[in-house]
């Protein structure tokens, strides 16, 4: 556990931060057995701040701290490691937490800066949300901001430059192009409406970048890729400095400039912008192309909520949106009735049509009052094309995203992987479903060194040897 205490819920419980940085090898199997085949990590990423922070909105801000587990042989081994940014080498060697959080940002102390620190960048590089493995490269990813470049035993190597001379800033989120193997980024501007959207070839270098104009600074937490499209969902989350230089939000909801849906040709032609009711997306499960309309599954948000100062709104459902860009048309249509959030689906079929969906959701058998937002405790495995929903409900224990460890080339051949946070008990496991038969025992639960707490990403990356 962290040496300090918040009454933030995001900060407590399942969410406790952990200050420990242990390994362990020859983890104990509680249940099952560990696939023999299984030769690769399994890693997660999260928010987990060091020090009290002086503000803290889930999940925005955060120090970064990536656990895996090693598969081989039929055994595992854990680690956890820090991603050690440059922000949070400076509040270690402060001893406190030095910068604001992105709704309240603090000027920081230039005595605490090298020569070589922005003093004007008031906002903490955190490297908390997600990972993406790419020309056999770790990289750890926050929501705009310099990716940092990991080893697989999670050592920080550095900012990610990409091939060139200055740090390439990117956003929460890469999509993998289903032909080219290029891996897409893109990089929101809080002052001016400009998205720069990143190609990076298959050596990790940036091959290109073109712009995207919006009709405001707005917030894009994730996007879709198809073979010749990229689609962005842009939701009425405007950026407004100018109000937070005034004591206003720095974050703000303006459901009047409704939502914008852009369909952007990927060689180079004419955009297509439609529009909609306002709505928010923090995740999209995939998307791809069926003749000529795009399909779009994700997690629709009546509006932007962050934070412990919730509107009242609709819970969160997943969605399928059938585009039309020549007719400049969308419809939806709601896939699964439960609260979810946290999409994913068998990763090599990003961009190319797929059936099978993975989604958390919360039960009334997690016995924790008032849970925060983001708890989850049971598995929902979608199929689109039947509209049947399998379930794996883990009871009174923290569930999070599940991840696709693929053994086959079938789409659902394969395994889920979730860590477990059993509050009674102070545990956590690692837990493998099969992830056609969900409802089954899990494969196996393995016991995890020390707890873990709820965090956000994770990624399977397969043993290249």
């Amino acid at each position: 556990m962290a040496s300090w205490q918040s009454d933030n819920p995001h900060l407590r419980g399942a969410f406790a931060p952990v200050s420990e940085e242990v390994e362990e090898a020859d983890l104990e199997v509680i249940a099952g057995q560990i696939p023999p085949e299984l030769c690769g990590a399994y890693m997660r990423n999260g928010p987990n701040p060091q020090f009290a922070p002086i503000s803290y909105t889930y999940p925005l801000e955060g120090d970064g701290m990536v656990h895996a587990v090693y598969f081989s042989e039929g055994r595992a081994r854990y680690k956890n490691r820090y991603v050690r940014t440059r922000a949070f080498e400076i509040e270690r060697a402060a001893g406190r937490a030095v910068f604001g959080g992105i709704m309240s940002p603090v000027p920081i102390d230039p005595k605490l800066l090298s020569p070589s620190d922005d003093p004007e960048n008031l906002f903490k590089e955190g490297a908390f949300i997600g990972l993406v493995h790419h020309d056999q490269r770790l990289f750890a990813l926050g929501e705009v901001e310099p990716a940092y470049e990991m080893t697989m035993e999670l050592e920080t190597v550095g900012k990610w430059t990409a091939g060139t001379t200055e740090p390439v800033q990117v956003g929460a989120h890469t999509r993998l192009h289903p032909g080219s193997q290029e891996l897409f980024a893109l990089a929101y501007d809080l002052v001016s409406p400009q998205v720069s959207v990143h190609c990076i070839d298959a050596n990790a270098n940036l091959k290109r970048t073109f712009q995207v104009t919006l009709p405001a600074p707005s917030m894009i937490h994730d996007f879709v890729l198809t073979n010749q499209y990229l689609v962005l969902v842009i939701g009425p989350a405007v950026w407004d400095f100018q109000a937070a230089m005034q004591g206003g939000e720095m974050l703000q909801w303006r459901p009047e400039l409704g939502t914008h849906i852009g369909v952007v040709p990927l060689d180079g032609g004419p955009e297509t912008w439609i529009e909609a009711d306002p709505f928010f997306v923090f995740h999209f499960a995939n998307g791809f192309e069926r003749g000529s309309k795009i399909i779009v599954d994700f997690v629709e948000h009546e509006r932007l909520n962050v934070g412990t100062a919730l509107e009242p709104h609709q819970p969160p459902h997943l969605q399928r949106m059938m585009i039309d860009p020549q007719a400049r048309t969308v419809a939806r249509e709601r896939l699964v009735d439960d609260a979810v959030e946290f999409p994913r689906i068998n990763d090599h079929f990003v961009g190319r049509e797929n059936r099978f969906i993975y989604v958390p959701t919360l039960t009334d058998t997690l016995l924790a009052e008032t849970p925060p937002s983001a708890s989850f405790n049971c598995l929902i495995r979608v199929d689109t094309e039947t509209g049947t929903h399998l379930r794996h409900d883990f009871g009174n224990r923290f569930a999070g995203e599940a991840v696709f460890i693929g053994r086959e080339s079938g789409e659902d051949e394969g395994y889920l992987a979730t860590f477990l946070d059993d509050q009674e008990a102070g545990t956590t496991d690692l837990a493998l479903l099969d992830a056609a038969d969900i409802e089954a025992d899990p494969v196996a639960l393995i016991r995890m060194p020390q707890r873990v707490p709820q965090g956000l990403h994770g990624i399977w990356v397969p043993d290249s040897k």
